[in-house]
């Protein structure tokens, strides 16, 4: 029951808050303007990532009042509160600070990453590890050891990231992260799992998104911003490893954003751009280059991101790594399917105009 008020009462405060700071941005000029890199035609608020943040951390905060040892993670505890949570509330208020500075005043690739990776710095700092996964394969488990302190903050900078380029039409990755937290409920609430404090974050996270993303949803009132998107892609990324892994289950929600993204920077590595250059050759860009629309794109990612997380709820290692080598497949496909249309398009053009 305490999973579902959770969720409840952050959704309810994300939407009662959203048109308020809607109005708040609007006021003060805190707007993304249309440009060659922007989907939207007119001048649209943004910085919602506020919102969320602020609706996640107000029912953490009253959940610690009234009810402490349903957040505890570790026996080692921080000005009152769990060594662990401390560890992620910094993170995530590091990244919201950076992301509002972006909003206000973008900055460049590098200065974006450095805070990044002072931000995932912190729950490693504060304790987050992940010793071992799973052998997909069967027999021993695979042990990180102290390899974990590579794993973490690059496992969450990747999160941070896949989730900041998702952001890049209406709804798409507060969607998608509303998503990826219920099945994180799930599982994390499952016997063989059993991580209640972890379900009980992951709710109120779902909650948060899900409160917003009627605002945000095509036509878009106000956008997520870097504050937003940034702060939902470590979140997720946090759920999956805080005591222990579920990293295979995230990954396999988020495996269509999670390959593409992998594929762009492999693209601007090689051309010898910045991997985090941002540009509109995205996945979900071609799909709109292809004549579907906002929505339509968004309902295809939220259909992936279902049917591969209810994979993710009903099968074991082995059959989480099997469904990720149909989900490289789909992928591959999708992305095949995409160029060639664009260039039948292309084609199709240059006979017309000739």
């Amino acid at each position: 029951m305490i999973y579902l008020i959770a969720g409840i009462a952050t959704f309810l405060l994300s939407a009662l808050l959203t048109p308020l700071f809607r109005r708040f941005a609007l006021s003060i000029g805190l707007l993304d303007k249309p440009g060659p890199r922007r989907v939207h035609k007119k001048p649209v608020a943004r910085g919602g990532g506020v919102v969320v943040f602020a609706s996640f951390w107000l029912v953490v905060t009253v959940i610690l009042a009234l009810e402490p040892t349903a957040l505890k993670f570790v026996e080692q505890r921080v000005l009152g509160i769990d060594q662990n949570l401390l560890g992620v509330m910094i993170g995530g208020a590091i990244l919201l600070a950076s992301g509002l500075w972006d909003d206000f005043r973008p900055l460049s690739p590098g200065v974006k990453l450095v805070w990044q990776f002072v931000a995932v710095l912190m729950p490693v700092l504060f304790g987050i590890r992940i010793w071992w996964f799973s052998n997909p394969l069967g027999g021993l488990n695979i042990v990180l050891g102290n390899w974990t302190y590579l794993f973490v903050p690059l496992w969450l900078i990747l999160m941070i990231n896949v989730m900041n380029w998702l952001d890049g039409i209406d709804g798409l990755a507060t969607g998608i992260s509303t998503i990826a937290a219920v099945v994180l409920v799930v599982l994390s609430l499952a016997s063989f799992v059993n991580q209640p404090a972890t379900a009980l974050l992951a709710a109120a996270l779902a909650g948060s998104a899900a409160g917003f993303l009627p605002f945000n949803f095509h036509p878009a009132k106000i956008f997520l911003g870097d504050s937003g998107s940034q702060f939902l892609g470590y979140m997720i990324g946090i759920f999956a490893i805080i005591s222990g892994g579920k990293v295979a289950s995230a990954s396999l929600v988020l495996g269509i954003p999670i390959l593409d993204a992998i594929w762009v920077i492999l693209r601007r590595v090689v051309s010898g751009q910045s991997p985090f250059l941002a540009d509109k050759r995205h996945l979900h860009h071609r799909f709109l280059e292809i004549g579907l629309s906002q929505r339509q794109t968004v309902m295809i990612y939220y259909l992936i991101a279902l049917v591969f997380g209810m994979i993710a709820l009903g099968t074991k290692t082995y059959g989480k790594f099997v469904a990720g080598a149909w989900l490289a497949g789909l992928m591959l496909v999708i992305a095949t399917t995409l160029v060639l249309s664009q260039k039948f398009r292309a084609n199709a053009k240059r006979r017309s105009t000739t």
